[in-house]
């Protein structure tokens, strides 16, 4: 196939996913009329493609299990702060003064 053929997201994964699934390159270029030069590259692309999928999801656990501790603690700020505030009222109903 000449210049001029654009290929959607959708054809190139359905080209490239015959080799991986071990079809010949030769016979899928052939049948698509795509070069294997092409073909490579966008299993290459893919391939890339995966392992940035995979490191994206490893640093998007890493940013929950972040939050959940920064959640914990929040939460353990806020009763820390509630407990001394009401010390505070205790400590003045106790020494007379306005609580």
């Amino acid at each position: 196939m000449g210049k001029g053929k654009r290929w959607s997201v959708d054809e190139k994964l359905a080209i490239v996913m015959e080799g991986l699934r071990g079809a010949k390159v030769k016979d899928i270029c052939a049948k698509y009329g795509v070069a294997e030069t092409q073909y490579y590259r966008w299993r290459d692309e893919a391939l890339e493609a995966i392992k940035v999928g995979f490191a994206d999801k490893r640093r998007k656990e890493a940013r929950n299990t972040a939050e959940a501790e920064k959640e914990r603690l929040l939460k353990i700020i806020g009763e820390q702060a509630a407990a001394l505030d009401l010390q505070k009222k205790l400590s003045r109903m106790w020494l007379g003064g306005e609580g």
